[in-house]
């Protein structure tokens, strides 16, 4: 694939933006996971309810919030799950006697995945 000049820059910028926005999610995920973020969240709404702050803008905030927070958790969650999936697969290749053609089966047809499970000698007793 020839690209030019402006697609490369694209590309580029791409690439690098994937990047730190993947280490910003990650880092923030992980922040707001630590219980006293989670503490401080909570004295934070109690006074911002008992200060007048106004229902309506603290219920947008945190709804806001929540959505961005679960798809960071969820994007780490998949991160971790690939890495798992490389780890096993890589097992699956190294053990003699293990079928092949099980690493990377997370991509089948559940009908493939049921087919090649019904196939494992454990299964069969």
């Amino acid at each position: 694939m020839n690209l030019t000049g402006g697609s490369k820059r694209c590309a580029s910028m791409l690439a690098y933006l994937r990047t730190n926005l993947g280490h910003l999610s990650r880092a923030m995920a992980a922040f707001a996971a630590h219980p006293l973020i989670q503490l401080g969240v909570l004295i934070a709404c109690v006074l911002w309810l008992a200060l007048g702050g106004g229902e309506n803008a603290l219920a947008s905030t945190l709804t806001i919030g929540g959505f961005v927070l679960t798809q960071m958790v969820l994007n780490e969650q998949r991160r971790r799950d690939k890495a798992l999936h490389l780890k096993i697969d890589e097992l699956i290749v190294a053990v003699a006697g293990a079928r092949n053609e099980v690493a990377g089966v997370e991509g089948a047809a559940e009908d493939e995945i049921e087919r090649l499970r019904a196939e494992l000698p454990a299964a069969r007793s």
